[in-house]
């Protein structure tokens, strides 16, 4: 083992070759000498116990915390600065100074309690969920032996509020004329938020009648083919080459939420949400016979479990059942 300093650097390197003949290099981020060998005697040895008796030295978890980061930030910016940028933040601080071993069933029950004291159930499982997957990256990346058993937490049925006729014209009437075409573009579309703020005319087919959602929150785009009003909608806007659709005095829209919240109190709507209109989307889908696997595909939802939410909305399902097995029902229950 040797220990050395590389020019112009005050800190200390270590280097040592293992029994199987591979060579380590490493800096020990230290300028004292002492220091510096004690930890390098520290990797040599876990570095023996983990060749030969399988044991996996302790692994920081803000550096796994941060290899997770930077695989979500590659695979999806959009996502990734949305939310998991927070959701991060949060472990770092709650767990930064910790190993991932350290990270035992009784202290994350310990946090996990902690945050539903101050969130709600479904933020408290979003938050559970990033520290599960780091954990689980860790674990195939051979930086961790044995995942934790996580606490188990009841997943919320999801929100369901959706907009009926008489509602999305009182709504309409209170907004102002450049919300009412985002209003009704968001309802025939199923864009979020983002998702219409980000359209851009270069991703408009209107000979087509075709949109592109492009770096939805998934990662994917999505096509979505327009109805009558949102081909019109776009239209009364005036079709250009490149740039934003929605804009209010000749600049891109970036926020409605004041506007959005003020037009809804006037239009007499309680507990209703802008993403809601992507809900009526779905939900005005589902009224009208199409297939919950169709809406997945539309919504661009992750998993057939989200959209089980509007399944309740199917017309006369129970029926088409009941129905179905009646064509079988030839022979009484009473024969012998």
């Amino acid at each position: 083992m040797r220990i050395f300093k590389r020019e112009n650097s005050t800190k200390w390197w270590v280097d040592w070759t293992d029994q199987k003949g591979r060579r380590h290099r490493k800096s020990t981020g230290v300028d004292d000498k002492k220091l510096a060998e004690a930890l390098a005697a520290k990797w040599q040895q876990e570095s023996f116990l983990e060749q030969h008796f399988g044991v996996i030295p302790e692994f920081p978890f803000q550096e796994a915390l941060l290899r997770y980061g930077q695989e979500r930030l590659r695979d999806n910016p959009v996502s990734y600065k949305a939310s998991v940028k927070s959701r991060l933040q949060r472990l770092m601080d709650r767990f930064g100074d910790k190993t991932l071993t350290d990270l035992t069933h009784a202290v994350i029950r310990e946090w996990v309690d902690e945050r539903l004291g101050e969130v709600k159930p479904a933020t408290a499982l979003r938050d559970l969920s990033t520290l599960r997957a780091i954990m689980n990256k860790a674990f195939r990346e051979g930086l961790l032996a044995q995942v934790p058993p996580f606490p188990r937490m009841k997943k919320d049925a999801g929100r369901c509020r959706w907009l009926t006729v008489e509602e999305e014209k009182r709504l309409l009437m209170a907004s102002k004329p450049h919300q009412r075409a985002l209003i009704a573009f968001a309802v025939d579309t199923g864009g979020r938020r983002s998702e219409l703020l980000k359209l851009d005319w270069q991703n408009v087919d209107l000979a087509r009648r075709f949109i592109t959602y492009t770096k939805t929150k998934n990662g994917e785009d999505r096509t979505i083919r327009l109805t009558d009003r949102a081909k019109q909608v776009l239209t009364d806007l005036g079709p250009k080459e490149i740039g934003p659709v929605f804009t209010y005095r000749g600049q891109p829209m970036k926020d409605v939420s004041t506007a959005f919240a003020k037009a809804r109190v006037r239009a007499g709507l309680d507990d209703f949400r802008f993403h809601d209109l992507r809900h009526t989307f779905a939900s005005r889908l589902v009224q009208q016979g199409v297939s919950l696997y169709e809406i997945m595909h539309l919504t661009r939802h992750k998993s057939f479990q989200m959209v089980q939410r509007y399944a309740h909305l199917a017309p006369d399902f129970q029926e088409r059942a009941i129905a179905a097995l009646n064509a079988y029902g030839t022979v009484s229950a009473q024969s012998a």
